[in-house]
């Protein structure tokens, strides 16, 4: 059993080093793609024309002229749905660029709906764009998330006046003016990536690593279970990475379905801490009661929201954001068990246990950094900042590393145990002598043959002139007699479920009943026979190897044990000794 579980462990512990190398190898590839293309595209340089000031706001009844983007009066607004705020600008951007290269126009809107259009000094006004409302007047969609859209400006576009439309679509959508900027439409997507270059990196990189360990994991799992650890932290990496990658909106890069990039935004976060929490309950088996009823508690509940959210949306009983809330509840309460659990288990863990705990710091301080931005800034109208485009995406990739390096450190340490505990079971059921099991192995055996459905047999073995051989060449020329007559039973009986020495010069064989019949069973003996002699004649010393024996099959008795064949065998052992004896005449 020792054995099997060494060689288990040793096949996934193989196998994990080619995933993780793989693993390593991507990371290195991304890094080095990523770092070729930052310094390339820097060379390059971009423009961003300023248009954060002097605006006209219109906001729930009231008018403000000359109004910054940054104006403290329109942070934290208190919007109710179907809200408007209106805001305008001239258009006074005088370039070089402005007359050879259009210009974009990037808007963030949150849960809102939005129309840009352009006011010419003559008054005709010109819709550019729309989203969220319906093309012949401003009711709103029911979902419409949160993100960046990308509008054209026409090829004339100088002393025109911007005006753009935010409507709520629920209420508390609009919580700041909106972050709005004007770049050359050939530098518009190159500063939108620069802007979050390394959370994108990291994003994606979760985001395949997920891919190839949940994928390679998975199909090993069918090989060995061992592997659902590893395809866990594949879809912890993964998940994670897709909610990152949504958050920072970096996935506009792909689509620009922004109703669509939301849901899987919102659907990814409320899933991605299942693995992360299965994980625990099979990494830490020891832990209380308590814990494991609290994980095993959030899995179904973060899991229930995930079912919920989506068929509330699909049905349009509720949409998807609703469950913001309640996630969050469930997610702090995680964050709290996990920081009791990590107080109280510290000094027992191992150092692979060290290093997930490690990841528990990591999760809490990203989940509070998270929560707090959420809950109490006051710009969320303002697109995703340093928060969710460096520091979240660096917080989730160290996580993934903490989490992997303890995985392996589990497996070498899970290794060596298993290693250390063969090692003990050899000595413990060994017999240094003759190389064969020895008495604790025979009696265990016996014990097992109880619970044994299938017939057997059992032989039994006590070898003659060993205390004479004793008596003349001393302990070493006994010794010799033993190893040699070892040798012989390994010889003959080589595919026998087990060969032991019971102690002193007996000797014990066990074989299944439908691999040795009698016949057979008489044909090894008499080899056995043959080789004796053979032997004793080759030993440099003159000793007589020679064993008398017994043998018995477990159908001969009814509802027999196996110590009741061992002693039938034993008997007929002794009545061929004694018979021996008498035809030597020394009875």
């Amino acid at each position: 059993m020792e054995k099997s579980a060494v060689k288990k462990n040793t096949r996934i512990f193989k196998y994990t080093k080619k995933i993780i190398a793989v693993f390593l190898f991507a990371f290195a590839a991304f890094l080095v793609i990523n770092v070729i293309w930052f310094f390339l595209s820097k060379r390059g340089g971009y423009s961003v024309f300023p248009i954060d000031k002097g605006w006209q706001i219109k906001f729930q009844g009231r008018t403000y002229s000359n109004v910054s983007l940054d104006d403290k009066r329109f942070i934290n607004l208190d919007s109710k749905k179907n809200d408007v705020i209106t805001m305008k600008k001239k258009i006074d951007i005088v370039s070089k660029q402005n007359f050879q290269n259009r210009l974009t126009l990037r808007v963030y809107s949150r849960l809102s709906s939005l129309r840009v259009s352009v006011i010419e000094p003559g008054g005709k006004e010109e819709l550019l764009y729309y989203y969220g409302y319906d093309s012949d007047n401003y009711r709103t969609k029911d979902f419409l998330g949160s993100g960046y859209h990308f509008i054209q400006l026409p090829q004339r576009n100088y002393g025109v006046t911007l005006k753009i439309m935010e409507m709520a679509s629920e209420d508390g959508a609009i919580v700041s003016l909106p972050e709005v900027q004007i770049t050359p439409s050939n530098n518009t997507m190159e500063n939108f990536v620069q802007e979050r270059s390394v959370g994108t990196f990291i994003s994606l990189f979760l985001i395949l690593a997920g891919a190839v360990l949940t994928c390679a994991a998975s199909g090993l799992c069918f090989v060995d279970p061992g592997f659902v650890d590893l395809a866990l932290i594949g879809l912890f990496s993964g998940t994670s990475g897709m909610w990152s990658f949504c958050s920072m909106k970096s996935i506009e890069l792909f689509t620009q379905d922004i109703r669509v990039d939301s849901l899987v935004e919102l659907l990814s976060l409320y899933i991605f801490s299942i693995p992360l929490l299965a994980l625990v309950l099979r990494t830490f088996k020891k832990i209380s009661a308590f814990y494991k009823i609290s994980f095993s508690l959030s899995i179904l509940l973060d899991a229930s929201l995930f079912i919920a959210a989506i068929i509330c949306q699909r049905l349009y009983i509720a949409n998807v954001n609703v469950f913001l809330l309640p996630f969050h509840l469930i997610i702090l309460f995680d964050v709290i068990v996990l920081e009791l659990m990590s107080i109280k288990y510290w000094r027992k863990s191992s150092l692979s246990g060290k290093f997930f705990e490690g990841s528990v710091i990591v999760i809490i301080a990203a989940t509070l950094a998270y929560l707090i931005y959420f809950y109490f800034s006051k710009t969320n109208g303002m697109g995703p900042n340093i928060l969710e485009r460096i520091i979240i995406p660096l917080e989730l990739i160290t996580m993934v590393v903490l989490i992997l390096i303890g995985y392996v450190l589990r497996l070498y340490e899970k290794r060596y145990n298993y290693e250390e505990r063969a090692k003990l079971r050899a000595l413990a059921y060994h017999d240094d002598l003759t190389g064969l099991s020895n008495r604790n192995s025979g009696e265990e055996t016996l014990s097992a043959l109880d619970s044994v459905n299938e017939d057997y047999l059992i032989i039994n073995m006590d070898l003659n002139f060993l205390k004479k051989t004793n008596d003349k060449f001393g302990h070493a020329g006994g010794d010799l007699y033993l190893k040699t007559f070892g040798k012989i039973l390994r010889n003959v009986f080589s595919d026998a479920g087990i060969i032991c020495r019971m102690g002193g010069d007996e000797f014990m064989v066990v074989y299944d009943k439908n691999i040795m019949d009698e016949g057979l069973l008489e044909e090894r003996f008499e080899r056995m026979k043959n080789l004796e002699r053979q032997t004793s004649a080759s030993l440099p010393i003159n000793i007589t190897v020679d064993a008398a024996y017994g043998y018995a099959y477990s159908d001969e008795l009814k509802d027999a044990s196996g110590e009741d064949i061992y002693r039938l065998a034993d008997q007929r052992m002794y009545q061929m000794k004694f018979e021996s004896r008498k035809g030597r005449g020394e009875c």
